[in-house]
């Protein structure tokens, strides 16, 4: 039988090596946004850094995107001086108004191998530029692309993936960021 301190340093290694596995495992298995996995998901919000990622805000129910399936909306609420209507003006911030994916879920039963191209529509108001990006929640690297969409058709899910990260980023001259991400998930 091993010496009393050998014993100790086994079982305090054994215990270390045990968080460190289920560490890891936690780690590995959570989704990359860090949100919880699910149907179609949004989430918006303006930062004050132009490349930061928004903190995910509920959607508002009865909205379109909620209404028809796709990705529900998040709300990016912003205090209007009296007077003044949120979204006008060149002081508004930077805000994405509507972002649907046409599907909003692919349908892959039977061929993991396909790709399946998705239409996108926005609005957005108080921005100068937009970007978009797939595969992230970061557009600030994203392609430059219209403040106002409908019908976008540059962009090809992967049925092989479990879910499609869209996400739009609409830029102020100030820098202020609002940012919302689509998930397009796969069955």
């Amino acid at each position: 039988m091993p010496s009393r301190p050998a014993r100790t340093t086994g079982i305090v290694l054994a215990a270390l090596g045990l968080v460190a596995v289920v560490l890891a495992i936690v780690l590995l298995v959570r989704p990359a946004g860090g949100g919880a996995p699910g149907a179609a998901t949004a989430s918006a919000g303006p930062s004050s850094a132009p490349s930061g990622t928004a903190p995910a805000t509920s959607a508002a129910p009865g909205s379109a995107e909620a209404a028809d399936g796709a990705a529900a909306p998040a709300s990016t609420a912003s205090a209007a001086p009296s007077g003044t209507e949120p979204g006008t003006g060149s002081d508004a911030p930077p805000a994405i108004v509507s972002f649907a994916s046409t599907p909003a879920s692919l349908d892959c039963e039977g061929d993991r191998t396909a790709s399946v191209p998705l239409a996108l529509s926005w609005e957005t108001s108080g921005g100068a530029t937009a970007r978009l990006a797939v595969g992230t929640t970061d557009a600030s690297a994203g392609e430059p692309v219209d403040l106002v969409e409908s019908g976008y058709a540059a962009v090809t899910a992967d049925c092989r993936d479990s879910e499609t990260l869209i996400t739009l980023a609409v830029l102020a001259p100030d820098g202020t960021t609002a940012q919302r991400t689509l998930v397009v998930p796969a069955s």
